[in-house]
């Protein structure tokens, strides 16, 4: 019977170790997957930020660019206008040039008339002159009468007269072509000013028009650049966003795995020692039955032997023996019928929890850590090193690392779990009853903020509850 219990017992722990093991297995799992989703929610936030700074830069960009463009509109209407200019110039200095070409060819025309006309006139003055000088003038004259000599003397008067008046118009003709001469070259002049002015500012212009064009171009280019970083950020963020749904996936079906397994611990557990407790009962029915009938028997022995000893006076009466009272039959107990036994032996708690440590609340319970995945806990702010303490009375059920929590300790209160996680140590080990308050670890960091706060997360059996409801 001995051997049987141990068999049972030894049945009972090897299961509890298997699902142990199961569990641990599956929580490294869990805590591998949530620190790649971790990652990946670090990096998803990475490139949200880089492709909010990209998109912050290109809206700078277009609003250069578009002060850019106005400026080229502007100078543009400039350069129009100051091309449209030069043109106009150009046709009138070219008009003026050939108006100019015609007037020096009629100036240089009229002067060689005018040379002519006052070198002929000049001719005709000295020869006058030396007839009138000549002693045959004289002569001529002398033998003549008074009156003709008179009227000829007139005559040669007024036609020197004549011709002296004719010299000086001509004089001062020339001297209106020679001043025509003179502002056609100062309007010439002033027209070849104009236009080097105008070419310097066409010159200008399209210098300025180069620069705006390479502006342009390396708008163009600017923005073309981060559109293909925007894209490939918007890529690469979707593959990280499905890789990181379907580690989420994978979580929730490892959870629903580990629940799974705790369950069914917890119902062979249940079934082994409700295996336990018939057999205790059978093997007390035995032991009951067993000293009935050493009883009976004793008692029947007892009777045979008064019998014995008195003497016969008659009829001899035959003793009657009581019958052995029948084995009861044991039934199986269903497991609905049976009271439920814990899995671990465990003290009951209070029910109601005080807080595990100081400090203010940075993440709420179902607050969204990673994209799509609630918190199954709260995080409290507090300082490296601050002590840490059972929210209530109970065993200790886990105390050691988990993946992307540090040091963590799981503390069975009968009604409730308590888990405490980003410990920097711990000050219990498994199996230890602790009591409520008293201190359990000190705080680290959080693995993934890199700040001091304590994960705090109750359960109720493989049920996830919310901490504020007890705390």
């Amino acid at each position: 019977m001995k051997k049987k219990i141990l068999s049972l017992t030894l049945f009972i722990s090897s299961m509890v170790l298997i699902f142990a093991d199961q569990i641990d297995d599956n929580k490294n799992k869990i805590k591998q997957i949530d620190s790649q989703i971790n990652k990946n929610s670090q990096k998803i936030n990475q490139n949200k930020g880089e492709i909010n700074k990209a998109k912050t830069n290109e809206n700078i960009t277009l609003s250069q660019v578009k002060d850019i463009d106005k400026n080229i509109k502007v100078l543009q209407a400039e350069y129009d206008a100051a091309e449209k200019k030069y043109i106009d110039i150009l046709k009138a200095i070219g008009q003026n040039d050939e108006q100019i070409r015609k007037s020096i060819t009629e100036i240089n025309r009229q002067s060689e008339i005018i040379t002519i006309t006052k070198s002929d006139l000049y001719k005709k003055i000295k020869i006058w002159d030396k007839i009138r000088r000549s002693k045959q003038i004289v002569d001529m004259f002398s033998g003549s009468n008074i009156v003709e000599q008179s009227r000829r003397q007139h005559d040669l008067k007024i036609l020197l007269a004549r011709e002296t008046a004719y010299i000086q118009v001509v004089e001062k003709e020339k001297q209106g072509v020679e001043g025509q001469k003179s502002q056609v070259e100062n309007v010439k002049a002033g027209n070849q000013a104009e236009a080097a002015k105008v070419e310097s500012a066409r010159s200008a212009l399209e210098s300025k028009n180069k620069e705006l064009n390479a502006a342009k171009q390396a708008k163009n280019v600017m923005i073309a650049q981060l559109r293909t970083m925007q894209k490939t950020l918007i890529t690469e963020n979707k593959k990280i966003e499905k890789t990181n749904s379907q580690l989420i996936s994978e979580k929730k079906r490892l959870e629903a795995q580990i629940q799974a397994i705790i369950a069914r611990a917890i119902k062979e557990r249940e079934i082994a020692m409700q295996k336990a407790e018939e057999e205790k009962r059978r093997r007390a029915e035995e032991e009951r039955l067993k000293k009935e009938q050493e009883a009976a028997k004793a008692q029947g022995e007892r009777d045979n032997t008064d019998l014995a000893g008195k003497k016969p006076t008659g009829t001899t009466s035959t003793p009657t023996t009581k019958p052995p009272t029948q084995p009861k039959t044991t039934t199986s107990t269903s497991a609905s019928t049976t009271s439920k036994a814990p899995v671990y032996e465990a003290p009951k708690g209070t029910g109601s929890l005080i807080m595990p440590m100081n400090g203010s609340i940075v993440v709420a319970f179902g607050q969204e850590k990673v994209a799509g995945l609630k918190s199954n806990g709260i995080e409290i702010r507090g300082s490296l090193g601050q002590s840490v303490k059972a929210a209530d009375s109970g065993t200790v059920i886990y105390a050691g690392a988990l993946n992307n929590l540090g040091s963590v300790i799981i503390i069975d209160h009968g009604n409730l779990v308590t888990v405490y996680g980003n410990l920097a140590g711990v000050s219990v080990s498994k199996g230890t009853k602790v009591s409520k308050g008293q201190s359990i670890g000190t705080l680290g960091r959080d693995s993934i903020s890199k700040e001091p706060n304590l994960y705090f997360e109750t359960r109720k059996g493989v049920n996830i509850v919310n901490p504020m409801s007890y705390l």
